[in-house]
């Protein structure tokens, strides 16, 4: 929704097609149909359980850092403040043309939707339950999720095809990701890629009205380096590089502040990364993050809510300073022919405090401990619930009745869409809880 009257050019019928129709709509409803998709989302199942779902650290680590629930929608709300900005200041856009607010937020909202429990160690360990199987990959089961796996069975959430362009971060099928399927890392972890197979029907309808040319630039892919298996996409859609600046955003920012309230990142590393971006990049918001950060100290009174200033001030000068610019030619739709960057020298603000916060808690023994014990975990149950069908809710094993050749699909969902504190009560009732996980 715009806050501004008027039809919005910048999007047509296309954009808002869904691929099943639309009911009709009661004369009381005044919400458009990316409004609708917002809604759609975040009363489903899949976006409920990502409250119990770790984004860095361990939802058993404490209450009160980011689970990746609290991290959907804060990409949400800086989404909105990139669109907005964006909105307000971009000379690419026109009168009557604005990127929709409604649309960045509920994409945001889905963007991890996909991630199993444990995240990316979990998804690792799916990966290669899955191998020949078709694979896993946490960006492919959002989509699939969206797609068919929520709302009506063989429809999903029914969502427009615009809601879907800006959730294909890698707008390409897994297997064709895959340059070197018999490259050790081909069996150790996922390519990058936006969808299985088995959906490759959703994924043509979201592309089918555009021209030929258009679906090539979209979909280009390139290879990666000489040591790599995998193809990279080189392309998303507008909205979608705006979510995953804001993704990146939330990483650098949100993230750190936890990794910093618990300990594991210190305020002079802080300090010395600030201290070269405005060097760099003199703009106010940086340089107030960095006053705050020069005497800021944990002990201090009220340290939490000077950290918080801290970041905010960081949000700011990123969202503030996002660039729209043009990326394909002038006949294509706009989905394709713009694309959200962040300038230079911000850019490389965000790589530094996304490597600090790598290297100081990725990497930590703690974090990587839980990594152990949630890759283990997930391929046990998968393992149990692949010998004993019984296992499974009811539904499940009511499909697996009709669909017995997609027994293993039907277990990676099921075990896909676990939470973490229930994947390790179920691991618990199968092995008994004095079995060491480590």
């Amino acid at each position: 929704m715009l806050l501004t009257e008027g039809e919005n050019r910048f999007y047509g019928p296309v954009d808002r097609e869904r691929r099943f129709g639309g009911r009709p709509r009661s004369g009381q409803d005044l919400r458009d149909p990316f409004e609708r998709d917002h809604g759609r989302i975040i009363h489903s199942a899949a976006f409920r359980r990502l409250q119990s779902k770790k984004q860095v650290i361990g939802t058993d680590a404490g209450d009160f850092h980011r689970t990746r629930l609290t991290h959907s929608m804060e990409v949400a709300q800086i989404a909105r403040g990139i669109a907005l900005s964006l909105n307000r200041r971009s000379p690419l856009l026109g009168e009557g043309e604005k990127i929709d607010i409604s649309l960045v937020e509920a994409a945001a909202l889905a963007h991890d939707l996909g991630h199993p429990p444990f995240g990316h160690e979990g998804e690792r360990a799916l990966h290669r339950c899955m191998m020949r199987h078709g694979g896993f990959e946490g960006n492919a089961q959002t989509f699939r999720i969206l797609t068919r796996l929520e709302g009506k069975k063989g429809e999903g959430l029914n969502l427009t095809r615009s809601l879907l362009l800006s959730v294909l971060k890698y707008p390409i099928r897994l297997e064709d990701a895959i340059n070197d399927p018999g490259h050790p890392e081909a069996r150790r972890r996922p390519p990058k890629a936006s969808v299985y197979t088995l959906d490759s029907r959703a994924f043509q309808w979201v592309l089918e009205p555009y021209s030929q040319r258009e679906k090539e630039f979209f979909t280009e892919k390139a290879a990666t380096d000489s040591n790599s298996p995998f193809f990279r996409t080189r392309r998303m859609s507008l909205e979608c590089s705006l979510i995953d600046l804001a993704d990146d955003i939330a990483y650098a920012t949100h993230d750190l502040e936890d990794a910093v309230n618990f300990r594991l990142v210190e305020m002079e590393e802080l300090f010395e990364i600030l201290a070269g971006t405005a060097r760099n990049h003199p703009c106010e918001e940086v340089k107030r993050a960095l006053e705050l950060t020069r005497s800021l100290r944990p002990r201090q009174e009220d340290f939490k809510h000077h950290l918080k200033q801290v970041f905010a001030n960081l949000i700011s000068a990123f969202v503030n300073y996002t660039e729209l610019r043009e990326e394909g030619e002038p006949t294509f739709s706009p989905r394709f022919r713009y694309r959200v960057d962040f300038p230079a020298g911000l850019e490389e603000l965000n790589r530094k405090l996304k490597e600090l916060a790598e290297i100081r808690v990725i990497d930590s023994p703690g974090v990587q401990a839980l990594a152990f014990k949630g890759e283990r975990v997930v391929r046990l149950l998968f393992d149990a619930l692949m010998s004993e069908e019984k296992l499974l809710p009811e539904n499940d094993r009511r499909q697996l009745d009709q669909e017995p050749q997609s027994r293993a699909r039907i277990v990676c969902d099921y075990v896909a869409g676990m939470t973490d504190p229930f994947a390790v009560r179920m691991y618990e009732r199968l092995y008994g809880s004095g079995r060491s996980l480590i």
